[in-house]
């Protein structure tokens, strides 16, 4: 029997947090409610209507009565319970209010460097460097995975799952805290089986510590300290939790399609808030911004709080010039003494572009994800954009945006805090009866592997719009399309572009026309109204709307959030998408 402990790099974090704590209320205790109210009744009868055990409705009795929803009365012939008014005023809400207790508590974490899991410090436990050091001076044998050289930061959601429980509700986290420091986590391997492993841990970190735990296993044990270099895994390492795919209830009304229909879309979600409203704008134009300050002073003048978040381009002049209009403008409005109304210094380094707004309630809020700067366009281009609903899918993306607001960083700010509270509070709720369509938020390289299945799965058409055309579409698009046009002969492959990148000649821009026409790609530029949009749909029944460029640049994982969009499946989007776009463009037609 051979036993080896690994070293796994990991990297720990320490946080100061705030939370509510109560359980919340159960679908039991809310019909329990409903039954009282129609007379007082006995633990037995109540067991006999709702063939459950009779010591959970003691238990949820127990809590509505300390709730004050529910008291005790002696019968002449059993103990019954009856509900009190306060109980009769509560019991036809959606959800039962809860009063849970506000606390706060330092809380402790590792991040595994191998695949950037998120654990509690009791589920990876570590140790510092020179305790590792030790041991393996005594001669016990030790093998370390390498560290890698990619320096991660914790993401909010994967630290909210990890550290709460279910009766615990994230509220804030203070601003400061310790940097991540490098630790180890020893893990036993005996006979080749690591031990002690969380549930939690995933199954391609326990692979390498199996590998890691082999090489040790060939050579003498005891012998001088081994170190593993990893085998490459799909991906690099990182913290990120991809959003998960939703079921939801959609409707194509929730396109919005051209350059008027995304003015109307931003001054009715600016009209509609009540308490929140976000804009994240890859660019921001002073005259566009001077143009929709009227309406946001009004939503403040209502008590909505709004925050600003830029992002930038590649494009270093952009860049520069967003900052210069974001200093004068923070310089303006603080001189008008505009409270409530804030502009955000730096640079989420992001091209997503993202509205989020309560719809008049503080629990409803919607997100609106696509290609339209809101606060740099002058609504005269075609863009695309669509408009979630679903809390679950506004809570997903609310995530990214606490991202975002982190900035470059990656200092947890009091905008940071309240967005991850808000999705929280989101995902408590009930959403709506699950509905056809498949949607899910894209990140980074999500992309890409949306090309790849459009490239395997195609069978009628395959259209993909992008603003810019540049040289890499070569390898990005062009490879995977041409791949599908001669997997598919019959497949309608078209991609729309509306203004070369600057870093392609004509000249190249039609040798790549020619070659795509004769493997039956058709490359056109649109010349009429400018071409924004970004999206890529195949068939009837996908449509994927994004920040994306397709033809001009590539998403990578070092910045997952550069661009950010959303992949909807549902009966005829992706049929209804392109049908307005062909009714609102003009294609230029080449030969």
């Amino acid at each position: 029997m051979s036993l080896i402990r690994v070293a796994i790099p990991v990297l720990q974090g320490r946080r100061k947090f705030h939370f509510d704590k109560g359980r919340p209320w159960t679908v039991l205790e809310q019909l329990l409610l409903y039954e009282l109210d129609r007379g007082p009744t006995s633990v037995h009868t109540l067991r006999e209507r709702a063939c459950i055990p009779e010591r959970v409705i003691i238990e949820a009795l127990i809590r509505l009565m300390r709730a004050g929803w529910v008291e005790m009365m002696q019968s002449p012939t059993a103990v019954q319970f009856q509900i009190t008014p306060e109980g009769r005023a509560v019991k036809d809400y959606d959800q039962l209010p809860t009063a849970p207790r506000r606390l706060s508590r330092n809380m402790t974490f590792v991040i595994d460097q191998i695949t950037g899991t998120l654990f509690r410090s009791r589920d990876l436990p570590f140790v510092h460097e020179h305790v590792v050091d030790k041991r393996e001076e005594q001669g016990e044998p030790i093998v370390r995975i390498e560290r890698p050289a990619r320096q991660l930061i914790e993401e909010v959601r994967p630290l909210v799952d990890a550290l709460f429980q279910s009766d615990e509700k994230f509220a804030g986290i203070d601003s400061y805290g310790s940097r991540l420091a490098k630790r180890w986590a020893l893990v036993p391997v005996r006979d080749g089986q690591p031990e002690g492993l969380s549930p939690r841990t995933p199954s391609k970190l326990v692979e390498e510590i199996k590998r890691a735990a082999a090489i040790m296993s060939s050579k003498s044990a005891g012998g001088p300290q081994r170190t593993y270099t990893r085998t490459l895994l799909a991906g690099s390492p990182s913290a990120q939790v991809t959003p998960p795919t939703r079921k939801v209830s959609f409707t194509t009304n929730d396109l919005i399609t051209g350059g008027a229909d995304h003015e109307t879309a931003l001054k009715g979600a600016v009209g509609r808030a009540r308490h929140r409203l976000l804009i994240h704008s890859t660019f921001i134009s002073a005259p566009r911004f001077a143009a929709l300050l009227p309406e946001l002073r009004k939503a403040v003048a209502l008590g909505v709080k709004i925050d600003i978040l830029w992002g930038q381009d590649k494009n270093a002049d952009e860049r520069r010039s967003t900052a210069k209009v974001v200093q004068q403008l923070r310089a303006e409005l603080d001189s008008e003494g505009l409270e409530g109304l804030t502009v955000h210094p730096f640079s989420t380094g992001s091209h997503a572009k993202i509205l989020l707004a309560d719809d008049g309630t503080p629990d409803k809020m919607i997100a609106l994800v696509g290609s339209c700067n809101w606060l740099y366009s002058g609504f005269s281009s075609f863009e695309v954009s669509v408009r979630l609903r679903d809390y679950q899918l506004v809570a997903d993306v609310i995530d990214q945006v606490a991202e975002l607001s982190r900035g470059g960083n990656g200092h947890w700010t009091n905008l940071t805090s309240e967005l991850v509270a808000r999705a929280v509070n989101l995902r408590s709720q009930k959403s709506a009866n699950e509905g056809k369509a498949s949607v899910c938020v894209l990140l980074g390289s999500d992309h890409a592997e949306l090309v790849r299945e459009a490239r395997d799965t195609a069978d009628r058409t395959l259209v993909i719009a992008s603003h810019r055309f540049a040289g890499a579409a070569n390898n990005l698009i062009l490879a995977p399309v041409f791949a599908a046009s001669k997997r598919a002969r019959d497949l309608d492959v078209r991609l729309f572009y509306g203004e070369d990148s600057g870093a392609i000649t004509a000249t190249d821009i039609a040798r790549l026309t020619s070659e795509a026409a004769k493997v039956g790609v058709r490359i056109r530029p649109v010349c009429r109204p400018r071409l924004h949009a970004k999206f890529l749909s195949w068939d009837d029944d996908v449509a994927v709307i994004t920040s994306q460029n397709w033809l001009s640049a590539d998403a990578t994982d070092d910045n997952p959030r550069q661009e950010i969009g959303i992949c909807i499946r549902s009966p005829g989007v992706g049929r209804i998408l392109l049908e307005r776009f062909e009714a609102a463009t003009v294609v230029v037609s080449t030969g």
